[in-house]
């Protein structure tokens, strides 16, 4: 009886171990791993102790990598087994080698790289060392030291005290971005094995980026009647508009100034404490918003006034420094405080800082929500922006992966397909001479020359159901999104690819956004678009 009770109680733990085993929430689908990209920038950061030994410390990097083989080059049967962070330590004799670096992702997929490193006990020569401020971000420097028998260098930027230096591989480049201008202290220690370093020292003046070095972004198409142009070069503006009336402000040592950018031409007001722009009187009830896209390296926000005669009420903006912001004020924002828009015939801007700084000002201008476009009939591409893409384990939730916003720019090939539906019923897939490729397709996940027979080749065509909310693809190779995601499943590098898709479909914003939604089987693949 003893022993039936002890065989009992085991068994009834092992039950318990059981149905715990795995969390509530966790089925066990492990279908998102399918839209893992392969590692990638792989490299090492190779130092080495100045004592002669030729003890040399491999430190690997790459993104989206798990852990890395380091082949050292020198004979070494085995590579070193390295996490993701840890480094590898490995005595060399004074030669070149060929490090072999392999990062492993989380499924498995392998990116490999070679690079030399040169172990020598002789001290760096030759030094060249380059210094400059970046052409495109304020405050930044960057910075490359290169000499004979270096493996690496330290750089000391000079902005904080008890400063732990950059190490960086001889000949590769590093950037620093600084919290103000000014001048100073760059320190540059080359080394080798040898137990005296090489020394560069210089005083740098880092400088910031006071104007704008790329035009705002172009407005959309509109029509005559759903804008009213105050200023920019898209729309027809009011004429006969005074863009510095004398009110005052150059008293304050406020002034202004039509800046060119290459022939792109924008308002500049100098040292901004008040600024006015007048117009013709008119109208703007039939308006819903007031546009603006303002550029800015030391205002921290800016107040706008709407004036009509004996009333002026404002909206207060924050603004980010050194980019393009672009403002889209609803109207409600100035009518909730009772103002008529009846006869509106002034702007004022305060600046944020009383004539402490100076603000660029691009595409001014009234507008309204376009007319409803009818159906899905014209051009699409993806909504630029983190989350264009997803997929997940239902139509509501997407929680297995989305694209970020860098992957806007890192994807550019992908974001700039275009999905055309005819008015006679035909769909194509403009791609372009690259598109985004993935593995199933016969090479890496990257930008590449469209594969057939997802390449714009398709003669297809397409059905929108308005009330059903779907839209159905006839044609080998047409698509939305993305070409693997199909009713039956991802496709793989041997599966027939199907003559028909069906997706659901959203439309919102005046019929200018498109959702979609493919079950494929597995899951649920989800895409934004917008209309060109």
């Amino acid at each position: 009886m003893k022993n039936i009770k002890i065989l009992y109680s085991f068994l009834l733990l092992l039950a318990v171990t059981i149905s715990c085993s795995v969390p509530e929430g966790i089925d066990g689908d492990t279908s998102f791993l399918n839209s893992t990209s392969d590692p990638a920038a792989v490299s090492a950061l190779a130092t080495i102790t100045q004592d002669n030994t030729g003890k040399v410390t491999l430190t690997p990097r790459g993104e989206g990598a798990s852990r890395f083989e380091v082949y050292f080059g020198d004979g070494t049967a085995q590579p070193a087994i390295v996490n993701a962070g840890s480094s590898a330590v490995h005595i060399y004799k004074e030669g070149i080698y060929k490090v072999k670096v392999v990062a492993i992702g989380i499924t498995g997929k392998r990116t490999e790289n070679v690079q030399d490193i040169n172990v020598s006990f002789r001290s760096p020569e030759n030094l060249v060392v380059t210094i400059e401020n970046d052409k495109a971000v304020s405050k930044k420097v960057n910075v490359k030291a290169t000499a004979d028998f270096a493996l690496f260098y330290d750089v000391y930027f000079g902005d904080v005290a008890n400063e732990v230096p950059v190490k960086v591989n001889n000949g590769e480049s590093t950037s620093h971005v600084y919290a103000t201008a000014g001048t100073y202290k760059i320190k540059i220690v080359s080394k080798s094995g040898a137990i005296k370093p090489t020394n560069y020292e210089v005083d740098f003046a880092v400088t910031a980026i006071m104007a704008p070095i790329a035009s705002a972004p172009t407005p959309p198409t509109r029509t005559s009647a759903d804008v009213i142009g105050i200023y920019g070069s898209k729309y027809t503006n009011l004429s006969g508009t005074d863009f510095f009336p004398d009110w005052g402000q150059a008293g304050q040592g406020s002034s202004w100034a039509e800046f060119d950018l290459n022939g792109d031409k924008m308002l500049q007001y100098i040292k901004l404490s008040y600024q006015g722009i007048q117009f013709t009187t008119t109208n703007i009830s039939s308006m819903q918003y007031l546009h603006m896209d303002i550029w800015t390296a030391d205002v921290n926000a800016i107040e706008t006034f709407l004036i009509r005669s004996g009333m002026e009420k404002a909206v207060k903006k924050n603004l980010t420094a050194n980019a393009w912001n672009s403002i889209d004020i609803p109207l409600t924002e100035f009518t909730s405080q009772g103002l008529s828009l009846n006869d509106i015939f002034q702007f004022k801007f305060v600046g944020d800082g009383w004539a402490a700084g100076t603000v660029f000002i691009d595409n001014i201008y009234f507008y309204k929500n376009p007319t409803p476009a009818s159906g899905i009939q014209g051009t699409w591409k993806l909504a630029p922006e983190a989350g264009a893409l997803k997929v997940g384990p239902s139509a509501t939730d997407f929680s297995w992966w989305q694209n970020s916003a860098n992957d806007v720019t890192t994807r550019a090939c992908l974001f700039d397909d275009t999905y055309v539906f005819g008015s006679n019923g035909t769909f194509n897939n403009v791609l372009g001479s690259t598109t985004w490729l993935e593995g199933w397709q016969g090479t890496s996940d990257a930008c590449g020359a469209p594969v057939a027979p997802h390449n714009s080749a398709a003669n297809a065509t397409y059905v929108y159901d308005a009330g059903a909310k779907t839209i159905t693809l006839n044609g080998v190779g047409a698509y939305l999104g993305l070409p693997k995601a199909t009713n039956s499943g991802e496709l793989t590098a041997s599966a027939t690819v199907p003559n028909s898709r069906v997706y659901s479909a959203e439309l919102s914003n005046g019929n200018n956004t498109l959702e979609v939604v493919i079950n494929f089987g597995g899951g649920f693949w989800y895409f934004k678009l917008v209309r060109v």
